[in-house]
């Protein structure tokens, strides 16, 4: 009666049915709809023949390149995770490439993807260069993602990570170190700043990508789970609870909704001077660049 009681709470299956569920009908919408096409027909928005751009570009790189260097570097990282087979939280403290196991690290690694593709496409264009079309499909691909995935991690940490850091009264200083503002703020703000400036023509549709690569980090986060460390990086990833297949749909989702976000503003404003209010306070609501203070600190 009690394994009975057990595996009745445990919704470790419908989690995983779900996920494979997603997965299927991303299939079949890259399969049955024109996605490609649009792609192709809306890549080259993102060229630009500014040198001003070109300088801004080379600059967000070298921020990431020298983020990634210092994750490498820094020692230690602090990770709070829980593991898969107890579901207890405990702390690790990876070091060089298994720090990359976050969705934050993953933002950062896509900004630089993004950034990288972009300079490279652009330094050809400016040496009369014919850029292979599939690199300009790569440009959109990574910054719709690294764009909704910037945003999403910006107001999870300031809003949720942060705030239960302090309510707990663990130290969090780490939390504001080079690499850590990069992934958590200077991501959302260069890819913003990207967008404002360059003023792609982007298309909901696109909001796809969002979703896919919400899969693909929710896939990565199993994989790491059952085969690999045997914890996931975040507690509402861990598949037993009841609520689990919605948080994993929530995850991947929350990614295409933040892009659909931004695609409204420019959809309707254009890139004019009100979408530049629209964005830069958005940014403004969403990055913190250095810890608050507790209530126990203030009474002090």
């Amino acid at each position: 009666m009690q394994q009975d009681n057990i595996d009745a709470s445990d919704y470790t299956k419908v989690t995983i049915t779900t996920i494979v569920s997603i997965s299927f009908i991303i299939i079949l919408y890259f399969l049955f709809s024109n996605i490609g096409q649009i792609i192709s027909q809306k890549s080259e928005s993102f060229s630009s023949s500014s040198s001003i751009v070109l300088i801004y570009r080379l600059a967000c790189l070298s921020v990431c390149v020298y983020a990634i260097r210092y994750m490498f570097t820094c020692g230690p990282g602090n990770m709070r995770v829980v593991t898969l087979d107890e579901n207890e939280e405990l702390i690790l403290n990876p070091v060089g490439i298994k720090k990359f196991v976050t969705f934050s690290s993953w933002t950062l690694l896509m900004c630089l993807v993004y950034f990288l593709i972009a300079v490279i496409n652009q330094t050809m264009e400016l040496l009369d260069v014919n850029a292979m079309s599939w690199l300009y499909s790569w440009q959109m691909i990574t910054f719709v993602a690294g764009i909704s995935m910037s945003f999403l991690t910006a107001t999870v940490v300031r809003y949720i990570i942060l705030p239960d850091e302090v309510k707990i009264g663990r130290e969090h200083g780490h939390m504001f170190l080079f690499h850590e503002q990069i992934m958590h703020n200077f991501a959302a703000i260069f890819f913003a700043f990207e967008m404002l400036i360059v003023q792609p023509e982007l298309q909901p549709d696109f909001a796809i990508f969002g979703l896919l690569f919400g899969i693909l980090y929710i896939s990565f986060a199993y994989q790491l789970a059952y085969f690999s460390g045997g914890y996931f990086v975040y507690s509402f990833l861990h598949p037993m609870p009841k609520i689990a297949p919605i948080f994993a749909t929530g995850l991947a989702s929350s990614i295409a909704l933040f892009y659909l976000g931004l695609w409204t503003v420019t959809r309707f404003n254009g890139y004019n001077l009100l979408s530049w209010i629209i964005i830069i306070g958005w940014l403004s609501l969403i990055v913190q660049f250095k810890p608050k203070m507790s209530d126990h600190d203030n009474n002090d």
